[in-house]
C-alpha cells in the first residue's frame, strides 16, 4: 500500500531540542542582518528595518525555513502588548514549535524579554504572559507572495 504524502512528510520530520532551535534561529537572524547590512532588501521592504516592525514577516520566513530545511512545522502566536501609556499598543508575533517559543525579533522589547542577541528561544516567559488577545494561526505560505519569496532567497544566500 502507498503511503500518503502526509505520512511520508511526518516520518521525515526532525526533532530539534531547544539549543538546536536556538542555533537555527541565530543563523537565520544573522543572515537577515548580513543581508540588511549589504542593502539587499529594498528600502520600502519591511525587512530593511529588521528587527523593528517586521516580526510577522520574520516569523513567516523562519517558519518556511524550518519547514523546508528541517521538516519542522510551527505555528504563529500573535499578541498585543500594552504598557502604562494607554495609547501605546504594539502587536507582536513569534513562532511556536511544540511548546518552545522562537522569537528572532525579541530585541524590540529590550527591557521586557530575557534574550541573547535579539533572540528568545524557550518556554513562555513573563513578557509573553503579559500579552493580551493571544491568537494562534497557521504560518503564511511565502510562496504566495513575491516580496517574501524574494526576501527568503536573499536570506538563504547568507546562511552559514
Amino acid at each position: 500500500m502507498f503511503e500518503t504524502i502526509w505520512e511520508r512528510d511526518t516520518m521525515l520530520k526532525k526533532t530539534l531540542d531547544r539549543s538546536e532551535l536556538y542555533t537555527v534561529a541565530a543563523s537565520f537572524r544573522a543572515a537577515i542582518i548580513r543581508a540588511k547590512k549589504n542593502c539587499e532588501f529594498d528600502r520600502r521592504d519591511r525587512m530593511s528595518n529588521f528587527p523593528s516592525g517586521c516580526c510577522d514577516d520574520a516569523c513567516d520566513l523562519l517558519a518556511y525555513y524550518l519547514q523546508k530545511k528541517f521538516h519542522i512545522p510551527s505555528k504563529q502566536k500573535i499578541g498585543v502588548y500594552r504598557d502604562d501609556n494607554p495609547e501605546s499598543i504594539t502587536n507582536h508575533v513569534w513562532l511556536m514549535v511544540n511548546d518552545i517559543m522562537i522569537d528572532i525579533t525579541a530585541d524590540q522589547f529590550p527591557s521586557l524579554i530575557d534574550y541573547t542577541d535579539g533572540i528568545y528561544v524557550g518556554v513562555e516567559s513573563e513578557f509573553y504572559r503579559r500579552l493580551e488577545n493571544i491568537e494562534t494561526q497557521e504560518n503564511y505560505n511565502i510562496e504566495n507572495n513575491v516580496r517574501l519569496s524574494a526576501d527568503y532567497k536573499t536570506i538563504i544566500k547568507y546562511i552559514d
